[in-house]
């Protein structure tokens, strides 16, 4: 079992709550976030608050799920990382998204290596892997300094994309 919050040295990360709706829905509704996931169109609220429940169904289900990131220093929801069952399952993959204000920092790649760690050691998960599509630079660089490795080409939620690993082994 994870102990919450994950502590990193600028973020915390916890459960999402419903309280965390209006922030959530400001970074998965930004028009930036939007064109990197492939998504025409605008972001309704009311997916806002489907996408909220869902995460916090998978938490509840399945004891990890993705998680809002919170800045220590000034109580800001970011973000969002965490573990969750690649398109079902069995795979378990880390994912990462962080406002488009807020990019570059690395605090993708703190949250997420924290998620990575946690999914290691509390939930003793042997692979975690990460599924990003080719022309995200800035992803595949998080991938890369979170130490996962490319396997190669693969199609997931209905897009190509490349699929990385890490194992609990190093």
């Amino acid at each position: 079992m994870i102990e919450f919050p994950l502590v990193t040295e600028r973020l915390l990360v916890r459960p999402m709550e419903p309280s965390d709706e209006d922030a959530l829905h400001e970074v998965w509704s930004h028009p930036d976030v939007l064109a990197s996931l492939g998504h025409a169109g605008p972001w309704p609220r009311a997916a806002s608050s489907d996408r909220l429940r869902t995460k916090m169904a998978h938490q509840e289900r399945h004891g990890f799920a993705v998680w809002a990131v919170v800045e220590r220093d000034s109580g800001r929801l970011v973000g969002e990382t965490g573990l969750q069952l690649l398109e079902g399952g069995p795979d378990v993959e880390v994912g990462w998204r962080v406002h488009p204000d807020l990019q570059g920092r690395g605090y993708a790649t703190e949250a997420a290596g924290a998620a990575i760690a946690a999914g290691f050691a509390r939930l003793g998960l042997e692979r975690i892997v990460a599924v990003v599509e080719p022309g995200n630079a800035a992803s595949r660089r998080v991938t890369e300094k979170l130490g996962m490795t490319p396997v190669g080409p693969a199609r997931h939620y209905g897009r190509d994309m490349v699929l990385y690993e890490i194992s609990g082994s190093g």
